[in-house]
């Protein structure tokens, strides 16, 4: 009797271990699992698929939660993948709940406070040369041709910069209705993107095409244009990055870094990139990054930002005709126009309609075509569909007008 007590309790030990092994077995396995599922993800690159640019929405006050989402939502897609390390990963997160607060505070009537935020995400990448350079070095227009030299993009890197500034009208436009806005004028300065009421800002595109988006794809008579040859040492701030760029130059590993960066910035590029549908609005809530970031240029030393133009369908395909850049206009002693308005050299203006006119086609006096015209490669999506650029009568306008005589008001 007591010998089969003995075997019954080792039996009830038995099976007791047992289905402990077996419990720790497929925990073990579940570990596994878990940690094979990590590493996997872990080695992949970034794959952002869910930010193309801009972000329609269709009333304004649906912009604050639509950004609270998306920047959530961008959280999300990163966390744990390859060049988001832990440090990558928070310093991203600071950056969205910075933004966050910098919207809540403004709604708040805290404009001191929401700049605040603004501007401790900016000096962290100050000295970031990807996101802040020299006009001439600026990837916003160069692309990666500083980054990666080669005898073949020599002349996309190093090709002279050309910008242009349009107006809609019938008017006989002088180079001085080309310029900002005057100080004595300053009344009837509105509200724009990158620019709050009353401060004049000067926008120009690196095409005359991004410039007839900008101004709702105006008729031919009505659309005229002057080049400019901006100074080159100007300080700009770098808005016209893609998930696309992120995802190519993540698959580099000679960039691992400033592709962090990349990462880390980009949710300032998201929440600036918001186009809201609703007319008829004394205020834009989807302005108010924007115009924030303006705020802190001075303490920044920064002179401009160059951003993709909202007016495209998506940030696909439009490096670099569709890239803007924005200078805002400083006080001159007691004249009308700031100093740069009054030494950029500039073109007298066309209109559009009377250069497609001309008798004669246009002749180019030296060898050089404008400088989004030099990008023969990259497509421009056009009309639902892809095309080349210099395919474009845009193009040939460009041409033209980068070939006339650039001279500022005080040299005319």
């Amino acid at each position: 009797m007591l010998n089969f007590c003995r075997k019954k309790i080792k039996q009830k030990d038995l099976n007791k271990i047992n289905s402990l092994n077996e419990e720790i077995e497929s925990q073990i396995e579940n570990i596994r699992n878990n940690i094979a599922k990590e590493t996997s993800y872990r080695s992949k690159p970034i794959e952002l698929n869910n930010y193309k640019l801009p972000i329609r929405i269709h009333t304004d006050v649906d912009y604050q939660k639509e950004l609270i989402k998306k920047l959530d939502s961008y959280l999300i897609d990163i966390k744990g993948r390859l060049l988001v390390n832990d440090e990558v990963f928070n310093k991203t997160q600071e950056n969205c709940n910075k933004i966050k607060q910098a919207i809540e505070l403004y709604y708040d009537a805290n404009i001191s406070g929401s700049k605040e935020c603004i501007l401790k995400i900016l000096k962290s990448y100050k000295n970031d040369d990807y996101i802040v350079s020299n006009l001439d070095n600026s990837s916003a227009f160069r692309g990666l041709t500083q980054i990666f030299p080669n005898p073949y993009t020599d002349h996309l890197a190093q090709g002279e910069l050309s910008f242009f500034k349009a107006r809609i009208g019938t008017d006989n436009y002088n180079k001085y209705d080309f310029l900002h806005i005057p100080f004595n004028k300053r009344g009837i300065i509105t509200t724009q993107r990158f620019s709050i009421a009353g401060v004049p800002c000067m926008y120009f595109g690196l095409s005359s095409y991004v410039c007839w988006l900008e101004l709702g794809k105006p008729q031919d008579r009505e659309f005229n244009v002057a080049s400019y040859k901006i100074p080159s040492n100007i300080k700009v701030l770098n808005l016209a990055i893609s998930q696309m760029l992120i995802n190519g130059l993540s698959n580099i590993d000679s960039l691992n870094n400033k592709v962090s960066s990349l990462i880390e910035f980009f949710p300032l590029i998201i929440a600036t990139s918001f186009k809201v549908m609703e007319n008829n609005r004394g205020f834009r809530s989807e302005y108010i990054i924007s115009q924030l970031i303006m705020q802190c240029f001075s303490e920044l030393e920064i002179d401009s930002v160059a951003y993709i133009s909202k007016q495209v369908e998506s940030d696909y395909n439009t490096f670099p005709f569709c890239i803007n850049l924005a200078i805002p206009m400083k006080n001159n002693q007691g004249n009308n126009y700031s100093e740069f308005a009054e030494n950029v050299n500039l073109t007298k203006p066309i209109n559009f309609a009377e250069y497609k006119n001309f008798v004669r086609q246009p002749s180019p006096k030296y060898n050089i075509a404008s400088y989004a015209n030099l990008w023969d490669d990259q497509n421009l999506y056009y009309i639902n569909g892809n095309i080349k650029y210099n395919q474009l009568l845009f193009s040939k306008f460009d041409d033209f007008l980068f070939n006339e005589t650039h001279k500022s008001i005080k040299n005319k």
